[in-house]
């Protein structure tokens, strides 16, 4: 399907979705609840009442439309153009029904020892919700990131900075797409990795996931100064690990 029928498919099932919403009572009312809260999200100077207008105002938009069969096609729609546009992605979605061993169950399993927090000033940075991005393209200070994304492919290749000597967190929440880490070979690496449908790579052996938790580690992860503990969760989508 070419990109312009597609977006008129959309533009129909959209139409679509507004027809049911607004000749559904409960649909409507929903939407016009949300739509009140929003306005006293907005207006409100109360910083208790402003969160919770807002949380309030999300609830009943989602429940104004996510009920809707418009929704669900449009939903399934874009997610069967996603695979058939991007073959990576399709792979990542097929293999794992097809590939039969499992390598990762000879693999150990190791709990995470979580270090406390150091105190620092606030920083503000904002996620992008779709789109590919990366991070350690030029030479770059090193900060712990907490990484979040709805759909598309990131990497980190920590060659391009000198980690801290303690311990670094990195991070990843995602939807759909793949996630690519470079790490150097003299930097300790503990792994949590949660994937519900797609593969994990560490330095060229793959696993296969189904909606399962991998916990590793390098050997020398208590001992070495300079280390990078990982942790990542995708819905479908490929986590690869290369040394440089």
């Amino acid at each position: 399907m070419s990109n312009y029928a597609f977006k008129a498919v959309l533009t129909v099932l959209f139409i679509w979705l507004l027809y049911q919403i607004v000749h559904n009572p409960i649909f409507f009312i929903f939407l016009l609840l949300a739509l009140l809260f929003f306005s006293l999200y907005n207006t409100s100077k109360d910083k208790q009442k402003h969160i919770k207008y807002f949380w309030i105002s999300l609830v009943f938009f989602i429940s104004s439309f996510i009920f809707t069969s418009a929704f669900w096609i449009l939903l399934l729609l874009f997610l069967l153009f996603q695979l058939s546009s991007d073959e990576k992605l399709l792979d990542t979605v097929r293999d794992p029904f097809f590939r039969k061993k499992q390598y990762w169950r000879d693999k150990e399993y190791i709990s995470i020892q979580w270090s406390e927090v150091e105190k620092t000033e606030l920083k503000l940075y904002r996620n992008k919700w779709l789109g590919d991005d990366a991070v350690g393209k030029d030479i770059f200070k090193w900060e712990d990131h907490n990484h979040q994304k709805l759909i598309g492919d990131t990497f980190f290749d920590l060659g391009n900075t000198i980690l801290p000597i303690k311990e670094n967190i990195l991070m990843v929440r995602k939807g759909f797409g793949d996630t690519k880490l470079f790490i150097p070979k003299d930097v300790a690496l503990s792994l949590n990795v949660n994937i519900i449908l797609g593969k994990l790579i560490i330095d060229g052996e793959v696993f296969d996931l189904k909606n399962e938790t991998v916990k590793w580690q390098t050997e020398n992860y208590d001992t070495a100064l300079r280390k990078i503990k990982v942790v990542c969760s995708t819905v479908i989508g490929e986590i690869e690990v290369v040394y440089l």
